[in-house]
């Protein structure tokens, strides 16, 4: 079995591509696809670009020219839930596309994919369980010890928690409260906004291939955003990023 590994930057794949054994790299579409193994599993790994298009072109790559027979997709995100605060991660049960409206045509409902009849892709099962015991070994064990006490206080991470629910994707990076009240009226148990989750998703969907998204959140996708976003990319998330994902490839069944 080789198991996909997507995140959006490089920020975010760096260092799990970096221990990755006997690898190779493949250069397509202008991305770097890194295959060998990691944590004893054969792995795919390689940072999407932002956005849904170029999210769900690296997903459609690492399945049909690389044979990815499941895909973690790992990053950050924005906080919708006000539970949520900045550390904590959140796993995805279920994937929206918040800007998908074909609602003026009759036939569709707002957020659905026409001709899918989907609104909500529901990530799988097992993997969700793997990545809630892979977060919470990291969080609770790792974590002190893996990232500098100085870099987890500049965002008062000290108990980061592992939340459930359901993450929005959309083209937008936001940065806006009033936008973020407005999505939780109407996407129920709505705990997190990014840019490439429910796009993967689809793919994931339309080629039969179980697939999770998990995110650490790094805002309170308010007016704060792009001060805390950067810095909290490059000290926290890529530690998350691998420390997680190299735990659930641990777990996963061959």
């Amino acid at each position: 079995m080789k198991i996909g590994i997507l995140s959006a930057m490089p920020e975010e794949n760096n260092l799990i591509s970096s221990k990755i054994e006997q690898r190779s790299v493949t250069s397509l579409g202008t991305r770097d696809y890194v295959e060998g193994t990691l944590a004893g599993k054969k792995v795919i790994a390689a940072f999407s670009r932002w956005g849904k298009v170029a999210a769900a072109q690296a997903a459609t790559t690492m399945i049909t020219k690389f044979g990815a027979e499941k895909i973690i997709f790992t990053g950050v995100a924005g906080a919708a839930s006000p539970e949520l605060e900045i550390g904590d991660v959140v796993i995805g049960r279920d994937l929206i596309q918040h800007d998908m409206d074909a609602s003026a045509i009759p036939a569709f409902q707002r957020f659905e994919i026409p001709l899918l009849g989907i609104t909500h892709f529901k990530a799988d099962h097992e993997l969700i369980q793997i990545a809630e015991e892979a977060a919470r070994e990291y969080l609770h064990t790792i974590l002190s010890g893996d990232i500098p006490i100085s870099s987890l206080e500049k965002y008062g991470i000290h108990s980061p928690n592992i939340i459930l629910g359901t993450i929005a994707t959309g083209d937008q990076f936001i940065a806006d409260e009033e936008k973020i009240r407005a999505l939780r009226a109407d996407i129920p148990n709505l705990k997190c906004i990014e840019m490439e989750g429910a796009a993967v998703a689809q793919v994931c969907h339309e080629h039969q291939v179980p697939f999770v998204v998990i995110r650490a959140i790094s805002d309170k996708a308010n007016a704060n955003a792009i001060h805390d976003f950067p810095h909290f990319v490059s000290s926290i998330v890529r530690h998350y990023s691998y420390g997680i994902v190299s735990g659930m490839l641990k777990k996963v069944n061959s």
